[in-house]
């Protein structure tokens, strides 16, 4: 038992020196791995900012943060905007850019798992199964990437149409990931410890080792502030201005509202800055005949100029908001554009508009034509502003401002629905709510002089025809005057003349009947999902 005993130790003592050896080797096969995965994920997120700078091509990460946005309902947006606030955009692609750095980091450790590069090797320069399985990683995410964001292919935020589009964002995330695949073998194999050469000590073998591991550091950081560059420079470009409302002078609201004072809402966190010399408009679909045209196309059809309001569908908690606005715009209606092209096919039933930022709105093609909606290029009298859609959008009078495309690229008659980021999300679709405001008075009234109770009434294309006002809680109701409208697509500014009989606190309310002669609703509703409704109320204090 003793003689059996003494070989056991035997045995096991030379055993564990070779698993403590295993677990060695293992353990530096990870380390280098996730360096490598790590290096090569900053490279390829380097080589996505140069592009997106560089051609207008939309990185992985917003590609993947416009499919999330597709696929969650609307409770789960408004979650996500409440909890990150002021950053909503900005951190939620972060984690996207992390996570993407990290999934790429930990892939590293799957191609050392595949490539079985015994080690220490001889050369730096990797073997044909390790480029092959480089080759297949970028085939394979590139090919899943492709899949996964197919609908999101279509954006480039310097304006190449759809189909350019596509071709160029998936040549992009060939190279990127390509980027990715080469990187990744030759810095493994670079890191991997080398045999020693013959005629070469340990010590020339090591000092080469330490330089090329060095090359590999020197790439990491260089990649890195690279990226801290690109990020500062979208920090920079960043759409701030995403929610600014249209403000009141004294109490009173401009009938036409400056370009720089319009309110301007927009999904991106940088918005596109289309070139005229790649952009183009598309006409296409159930249409007699497709078309396209230029810039300088358009400058040359006939346009017309029309007033109209616009309304964010989030104008306020409640009603009462100041996320709507009024500008004078030129362009052609959609019938005239149609007919140019022979009109529309028998079996036509939606319009779908796509803008060069993948935005997407599909409406039923009736109702569109009925609202003479517009195809515009210039607003106020100027170039269409780049934040309002430079250089073409669209206008369908009575309808919220999410379904007013901005930066239009392509216009396609269907047969169907087409489904876009607030449709996806399940918000309302549908003629927006009549609505009304009262702008003045506000605070403090003397009791027994006359004081102007104002503001203005909207319900889209249908029109105002009356608007009534009550100063005492809705007990009353007074019919006020209105001024003309500017056309039957804007406001209606209204007033009433109001002597105050009786001090302390006064609720003022204001309804509207729009053109077809319904009433606005009294019931009040938040603005999400469906838009905001109910009576617009201010207190006054009467002394």
């Amino acid at each position: 038992m003793a003689k059996q005993s003494t070989s056991e130790n035997a045995v096991e003592a030379i055993a564990k020196p070779q698993q403590r050896f295993s677990i060695k080797r293992l353990l530096t096969v990870v380390v280098l791995s996730l360096i490598s995965g790590f290096v090569a994920s900053l490279m390829a997120v380097l080589l996505m900012g140069i592009l997106r700078l560089a051609a207008g091509v939309p990185t992985s990460v917003e590609l993947f943060g416009d499919f999330v946005l597709k696929h969650i309902s609307v409770d789960t947006f408004l979650r996500l905007l409440l909890t990150f606030g002021l950053n909503a955009k900005k951190t939620p692609l972060l984690f996207a850019l992390l996570g993407m750095v990290g999934l790429g980091t930990v892939l590293g450790v799957l191609y050392a798992t595949l490539a079985r590069v015994s080690w220490p090797v001889q050369s730096y320069r990797p073997g044909r199964r390790e480029w092959i399985i480089g080759a297949i990683f970028a085939l394979v995410m590139a090919a899943a990437a492709t899949g996964l964001f197919w609908n999101e292919l279509r954006q480039n935020f310097f304006g190449l149409t759809i189909n350019w589009a596509i071709t160029v964002t998936i040549l992009a995330l060939l190279v990127d990931f390509g980027l990715y695949g080469f990187t990744l073998c030759l810095a493994y194999r670079v890191l991997l410890p080398k045999q020693v050469r013959e005629n070469s000590s340990a010590v020339a073998e090591g000092r080469r080792q330490l330089l090329a591991r060095a090359g590999v550091a020197a790439v990491t950081v260089g990649a890195g502030a690279g990226i801290f560059g690109l990020v500062n420079d979208f920090l920079s470009n960043y759409a701030s201005y995403d929610g600014m409302y249209t403000v009141t002078h004294n109490g009173h609201t401009d009938p036409i509202t400056p370009n720089s004072e319009h309110y301007v809402v927009t999904q991106n966190p940088i918005d596109p800055t289309p070139s005229t010399a790649v952009w183009r408009l598309e006409v296409t679909g159930l249409v007699g005949n497709a078309g396209t045209y230029s810039y300088e196309d358009l400058q040359n059809v006939p346009s017309i100029s029309r007033a109209v309001t616009l309304e964010c569908i989030a104008n306020g908690i409640y009603v009462g908001g100041r996320l709507i606005s009024t500008a004078i715009w030129q362009g052609i209606t959609l019938r005239s554009l149609l007919d140019t092209h022979g009109g529309a096919q028998s079996n036509a039933t939606h319009v779908a508009f796509y803008g060069v930022d993948g935005y997407t709105t599909s409406l039923p093609l009736n109702e569109v034509l009925e609202a003479d909606a517009l195809i515009v290029w210039r607003m106020n009298g100027e170039e269409l502003p780049v934040r309002h859609g430079f250089p073409v959008r669209a206008l369908i009078p009575g309808r919220y401002g999410e379904e007013q495309p901005k930066w239009l690229t392509h216009i396609e008659l269907t047969d169907h629905f087409v489904g876009g980021l607030y449709s996806d999300q399940g918000w309302y679709s549908g003629p927006l709510h009549t609505m009304n405001r009262i702008d003045r008075p506000h605070g403090q009234v003397a009791i027994g002089q006359p004081v102007e109770i104002a503001g203005f009434a909207f319900a889209g294309n249908r029109g105002i025809e009356k608007v009534e006002v009550s100063a005492d809680n809705g007990v009353t109701w007074n019919v006020a005057t209105l001024a003309a409208p500017l056309s039957k697509d804007s406001w209606v500014f209204w007033s009433w003349q109001w002597t105050p009989t009786v001090t302390g606190n006064t609720i003022l309310v204001a309804r509207a009947t729009d053109g077809t002669g319904a009433v606005q609703t009294s019931k009040k509703q938040g603005t999400v999902p469906n838009g905001a409704t109910g009576y617009h109320e201010v207190m006054v204090q009467v002394k």
